[in-house]
């Protein structure tokens, strides 16, 4: 009984400190050699997958990437995988961003997708518009008329000098094929369902965070075509398109996370179980 009680004593109480280390340490490991562990596809992204798999050459993909550096190891994926993957249709790319930090963190996105090596230029077959505020107002005037909502792109150039910006013209949502939105806020993946899909019917698919799906599964398939969800979402979308990158990484890391609660919780019962026998 003495034996069994300090067994459950230990197991009630392992040091908290361990957990963490064995934490860091896998997410560390997983970063340098990933395990490759199996994915499932699900529905929602391979509606996604659909929607980009179906642009033409020349057709305008439309990508607001209003998301901000708390959600980036979760965005960033998701959004330089839709961007290989349309341009491998041959896509034009128009992105823009609700948000403030969307603009500033796109520039380390671009760098690792480097879009001049896969002969993709700047100004004629893809362009970054900026930040614009407003919200619901702002979706509205962009897809109304684009050329009247900006004048310089995110960097002050001006764009009435490329090519790309020629065919956004009003009306700007007739030249649109498509609109994916990333955000970890529900009301921006709501006023661009009701501005893009219900307004004008352009195909819409979103990548927000895994706890802001069901406030817009109501609006799916019908108004909205795809979902990527969160990390997990971008994770499979890599799988599914072949273009494996930090997202199944990132999914390793959170099953092997999980995996560690899970035993420290079993642990955990196995001491208390211990306990309440001896007890009696």
């Amino acid at each position: 009984m003495v034996v069994e009680s300090k067994l459950a004593e230990k197991l009630e109480n392992i040091p908290i400190g361990l957990y963490f280390i064995l934490i860091i340490g896998s997410m560390c490991y997983i970063t340098i050699y990933p395990l490759g562990l199996p994915i499932p596809v699900t529905k929602w992204t391979r509606d996604t997958y659909d929607v980009v798999e179906n642009l033409n050459p020349g057709d305008i993909l439309l990508i607001d990437n209003a998301y901000g550096a708390g959600t980036l190891a979760v965005h960033e994926p998701g959004f330089i995988v839709i961007f290989k993957h349309a341009m491998s249709k041959g896509a034009k790319i128009v992105i823009l961003s609700t948000a403030v930090e969307g603009t500033l963190l796109l520039d380390r996105a671009i760098d690792k997708i480097d879009p001049a090596s896969k002969g993709y230029e700047y100004g004629k077959d893809w362009v970054h518009l900026g930040y614009v505020s407003g919200g619901e107002a702002a979706a509205a005037a962009v897809l109304a008329d684009a050329r009247a909502t900006f004048s310089v792109d995110y960097k002050g150039n001006p764009l009435d000098q490329m090519e790309i910006f020629d065919e956004l013209s009003a009306p700007t949502y007739t030249k649109i094929s498509a609109v994916f939105v990333q955000t970890a806020g529900t009301d921006t993946c709501q006023y661009w369902i009701r501005q893009a899909s219900v307004r004008y019917g352009i195909p819409m698919i979103q990548q927000p965070l895994g706890m802001m799906v069901p406030p817009i599964l109501p609006y799916y398939p019908v108004n909205l075509q795809g979902i990527l969800n969160g990390g997990l979402g971008a994770a499979e979308y890599e799988v599914y398109a072949k273009l494996p990158g930090e997202a199944v990484k990132l999914s390793d890391m959170l099953t092997v996370a999980g995996l560690v609660v899970f035993i420290f919780l079993v642990l955990g019962n196995i001491g208390d179980i211990i306990k309440r026998r001896g007890v009696r």
